[in-house]
């Protein structure tokens, strides 16, 4: 079985492969990679803002939001190569054609297995990019003033990685035979939804108020 390893990629080489016929990396990896870019994005604004004599009162909290940044970059790169690795099986077996009840029957238990793998990866991208909103608020309205456009951009990257995960918890639980279990996936999905476009749309129109 092939991985594909987010972190051994050049940025051209990696988003070739997702526009190939290749299995993975697809879409929950690329939400991955835009919650990643995002944590990048709100380094930036820390890095632009400690050492300024501006900034001072808030250097510490920059500091150590920085630290989180780095650790949700770190985060959102393992799930981005998580999420190839549990939707590589389950693509081979949709392929799967069982020959026997007694086949099928185990089929249908892996394909269970399978789908709810996939399923709790995008979910869990969403759960660590709603996580980041407060602080992407926060550094938008006590950063750099001269980086407030980059705090935008990944508030922006943040809503689309949540946005492309919900898409893929989705078309999982979507054939999954638990309804119970689906649905309770699905709500704990939805309820991140919302709330993410709902805080990070404020935060993106208070940013482009700003620059206006």
């Amino acid at each position: 079985m092939v991985i594909v390893n987010t972190a051994g990629y050049k940025i051209d080489e990696y988003i070739n492969e997702l526009g190939s016929k290749a299995p993975v990396p697809g879409g929950g990896g690329a939400s991955a990679v835009a919650g990643a870019l995002s944590a990048a994005l709100a380094g930036m604004v820390c890095n632009l803002t400690v050492g300024k004599k501006s900034y001072i009162a808030v250097e510490d909290d920059v500091k150590r939001i920085l630290e989180d940044m780095n650790k949700h970059m770190e985060s959102f790169i393992r799930l981005s190569d998580k999420d190839a690795e549990v939707f590589y099986p389950l693509s081979q077996a949709y392929g799967f054609k069982p020959q026997n009840n007694e086949e099928k029957k185990l089929h249908e238990e892996n394909m269970e297995k399978l789908l709810f793998n996939a399923a709790m990866v995008p979910l869990d991208i969403m759960k660590e990019a709603y996580s980041m909103l407060g602080t992407i608020d926060f550094l938008a309205k006590k950063g750099s003033k001269l980086a407030v456009s980059d705090a935008g951009v990944a508030v922006s990257m943040l809503r689309s990685a949540v946005c492309g995960a919900m898409m893929n918890v989705v078309i999982n639980v979507k054939y999954m035979k638990d309804r119970i279990k689906a649905q309770n996936i699905l709500d704990e999905a939805s309820e991140l939804l919302e709330n993410t476009m709902n805080k990070a749309d404020i935060i993106y129109r208070e940013v482009l108020e700003v620059l206006l």
